[in-house]
């Protein structure tokens, strides 16, 4: 009777020993999980106390954009003065070159003021030329 109760005897040897097996194996896992958790705790504290420090010793970088570029190049200032010359209204000139109307306005103002200096500086050389003249006869 003893002999046909070994094998049940071993079988269940085996199996208590497996389960012993894999509780221990489960502990293990479960400490180097926490240990590992510990480590990974540690060195997200100290990352985020360095970017801390990072933060507070540099100051914030400020985004500067560009200035906004003039539309108007020199072959289209041209192209406005000439449409100016023949009496075309700002709005039309400004929609044919594709830029602002205040920028041909001020295109337009500019260029008064400097044929307005320039006629101013024609007219005194000749102020001084007739006088030059007068004053040699």
């Amino acid at each position: 009777m003893i002999n046909s109760l070994i094998p049940y005897i071993l079988l269940a040897l085996s199996l208590m020993a497996n389960l012993i097996g894999f509780l221990v194996l489960v502990h293990e896992t479960q400490t180097k999980e926490t240990r590992n958790r510990k480590k990974l705790d540690e060195r997200l504290a100290e990352l985020e106390r360095k970017l801390t420090a990072v933060r507070s010793s540099q100051p914030e970088a400020v985004f500067v954009p560009e200035p906004a570029r003039s539309g108007l190049n020199v072959s289209k200032r041209l192209q406005a003065m000439r449409m100016f010359r023949r009496n075309e209204d700002v709005s039309h000139i400004a929609a044919a070159l594709g830029v602002a109307r205040r920028e041909v306005e001020l295109l337009i103002r500019v260029h008064a003021m400097t044929a307005a200096a320039n006629l101013a500086q024609i007219a005194q050389s000749a102020m001084n030329v007739q006088l030059c003249t007068l004053n040699i006869q």
